[in-house]
């Protein structure tokens, strides 16, 4: 299973860092008693890595798994979310290795709109509640929807980044374990759900070839 747990951004105020070692304090004790539950079970958590949560990069998941002493506890590994924060995804599978347990793959890129919205926008508005097609998050939860001129947003594999940035991905994951499943993520806005996924296989099936 994956999953995600609010937070912080920027400490460089003290008081923020008052915040955020408050929420680190809280999530710890939290994460202790999962990581407990899923060595009883005999069931790895993997963590997806969101920029809206207290683990949104490598170095934040590897505090969590140290300081909670876990070791069922690693990451869900979705490149998106780090691509549009701007991070090197290679070497943010290299560098936790091993605590890599599940991957995903879906494509993000930047847009004309971060010139002047930037990679942390909150221009999305709150889709009405009696709109048809709704995309649900959770119980009672929906997306919203994204600002006309977005800072950045997901596209479907290959769209964002080339076959060879996929391949290197591929490679990564398979020095950490050859046998990892790799699950595609559509969530292009701009192709049906069936293009979306046939696109990804297709260019992933060529990452793979490469390798």
């Amino acid at each position: 299973m994956h999953s995600r747990s609010p937070a912080v951004r920027s400490p460089w105020d003290g008081v923020y860092m008052d915040v955020l070692d408050y929420q680190w304090g809280v999530a710890v004790e939290f994460w202790k008693e999962i990581d407990a539950l899923a060595r009883e079970n005999d069931v790895q958590v993997a963590i997806e890595m969101h920029p809206h949560n207290l683990v949104f990069s490598p170095v934040t998941l590897k505090r969590l798994v140290d300081e909670a002493g876990a070791a069922n506890i690693g990451a869900e590994m979705d490149p998106s979310h780090l691509m549009w924060q701007g991070m090197d995804v290679i070497a943010c599978i290299k560098w936790p290795g091993p605590l890599v347990f599940h991957a995903a793959v879906k494509d993000a890129t930047l847009c004309p709109g971060a010139d002047i919205r930037g990679v942390l926008d909150t221009s999305f508005t709150r889709v009405p509640a009696d709109a048809p097609g709704k995309v649900p998050t959770g119980y009672g939860f929906w997306c919203n929807a994204w600002p006309e001129n977005p800072a950045w947003k997901f596209v479907a594999v290959g769209i964002g980044n080339d076959i060879p940035y996929w391949t290197e991905f591929l490679r990564a994951l398979a020095e950490i374990d050859p046998d990892m499943a790799v699950n595609i993520e559509h969530e292009d806005a701009a192709c049906s759900q069936t293009e979306g996924l046939a696109l990804a296989a297709k260019n992933l099936h060529a990452a793979a070839a490469a390798l």
